[in-house]
């Protein structure tokens, strides 16, 4: 049998690096608690044996007598999404470090700032929250090497000419070697891995992970000079496409002709169309506060969206 498998993990706005608020309540298992153990499967915490270990709601049958590799997925309409590569996993237990079981703990007692937490773990001190959480380890038995859990930098969508997932819930579905190779082959690009510049640490609604490619592909340079050149090429200077903030008439000075302004990625990364690179026709310019605006909400506004909602106030 094909040591190969697709696992949904439950969603998290911050790249399963840490738990966060505005869960309770949901129609996903998580709702009850407000909490996923898959919050930190993405952490890169070590634990005691020098491996990773990671929750998965359901493991497959024979997990604890031969490896896997899994394909994590997060479920999203219309298509579920890729979110990382799990290869030679195999069954362990071991415990967390104190201080990052304690860094853990302060992180999900931070929920209850906005009752965010359901019983289990809500109104509980720091050290009662460490104390479930270590009572809880024997949960993340899904142990792997650091070099072998490979982080999507944006969650791609399942390629449906590759793979079709058959079940929208937590169990393990089968897939064949082939199957699997393909998907990797797919996805793995150089733009899509965690290779992605490390600096950036804007966290923003829709995830690190996104948010991450996002501005890596607003930082493709070659593509960023030729659409601002473009840009000037049509309308004489640079200026903002959603307040039309134009730096040098703004600041009275001519040394901030075609300064500040900044190239944003206008198509939503979950598009199937844009797996690939970052084409001229999918910039748009605008200035630092607009862009900022732009992924302060969820979902990202679109520039056009941005200008409209600004139009009464100018």
């Amino acid at each position: 049998m094909d040591n190969f498998r697709y696992i949904r993990m439950a969603g998290n706005d911050q790249g399963w690096r840490r738990p966060h608020s505005g869960r309770k309540g949901g129609d996903d298992y998580l709702g009850k608690q407000g909490l996923g153990h898959e919050d930190w499967n993405f952490a890169h915490d070590i634990w005691e044996d020098g491996r990773y270990h990671l929750y998965l709601k359901a493991t497959p049958a024979n997990f604890d007598k031969s490896s896997f590799n899994f394909v994590l997925g997060a479920h999203a309409s219309p298509f579920p999404m890729i979110i990382g590569f799990v290869e030679n996993a195999t069954y362990g237990l071991s415990e967390l470090p104190e201080q990052l079981l304690l860094r853990r703990a302060q992180e999900v007692f931070a929920l209850n700032e906005d009752d965010s937490l359901g019983s289990a773990y809500g109104q509980r001190s720091v050290e009662e929250i460490a104390t479930l959480l270590k009572q809880e380890a024997s949960g993340y038995r899904v142990s792997v090497a650091p070099r072998n859990l490979h982080i999507l930098a944006q969650p791609v969508p399942m390629p449906l000419a590759i793979y079709e997932v058959s079940h929208p819930g937590y169990r393990p579905l089968p897939m064949t070697e082939k199957q699997y190779g393909l998907l990797k082959g797919r996805v793995l690009k150089s733009d899509t891995m965690a290779s992605v510049d490390q600096e950036e640490e804007a966290s923003f609604p829709e995830g690190r992970l996104v948010e991450r490619l996002h501005r890596f592909r607003e930082r493709n340079r070659k593509v960023v000079e030729e659409a601002k050149r473009l840009f000037i090429e049509t309308n004489g200077v640079l200026f903002c496409e959603a307040c039309s903030l134009e730096p040098e008439k703004h600041f009275g000075s001519s040394k901030m002709r075609n300064r500040i302004i900044e190239a944003h990625h206008d198509v939503p990364l979950s598009d199937y169309k844009h797996e690939g690179k970052t084409k001229v026709s999918d910039l748009r310019m605008v200035c630092p506060t607009c862009h900022r605006a732009i992924h302060s909400v969820r979902p990202w506004l679109s520039v056009k969206e941005l200008e409209s909602l600004l139009k009464p106030n100018s």
